[in-house]
């Protein structure tokens, strides 16, 4: 039987244990969110690659969305050294090169060129 006066302390769950150290820094974040205004970006501040659009909720802020530009790809090894790469055994290196090669060949079609006979030299 517990003594007068005191109370009979019961045992948290671990998700109640949880919750009590973590509810001071999800209030501080939820705060902080709803007093921050959301960046606004400059024409300086977004990259070659990048595109902005208005948003249709607000008027005033404006979003960056990624504009996909389809790059050219140059092989190391020219036509000729991938040719011959292939007919090398396996455990070659070159071999495995060429293969690669073929495969970004393959992969990116129209994208993938190979690499010019001066620069191999």
């Amino acid at each position: 039987m517990p003594a007068l006066g005191k109370e009979i302390e019961r045992q948290l769950t671990p998700d109640e244990i949880a919750l009590r150290e973590v509810q001071g820094y999800i209030d501080k974040v939820e705060h902080q969110a709803e007093t921050q205004e959301p960046p606004v970006y400059s024409q300086q501040q977004v990259s070659p690659g990048m595109m902005t659009t208005p948003r249709p909720t607000s008027p005033n802020i404006t979003s960056v969305i990624p504009v996909s530009t389809k790059q050219k790809i140059i092989l190391p090894l020219d036509q000729t050294g991938v040719e011959g790469g292939l007919k090398n055994h396996v455990f070659e290196g070159l071999r495995w090169l060429s293969e690669w090669c073929v495969m970004m060949i393959k992969k990116y079609p129209g994208r993938v060129f190979y690499m010019s006979p001066q620069v191999n030299r």
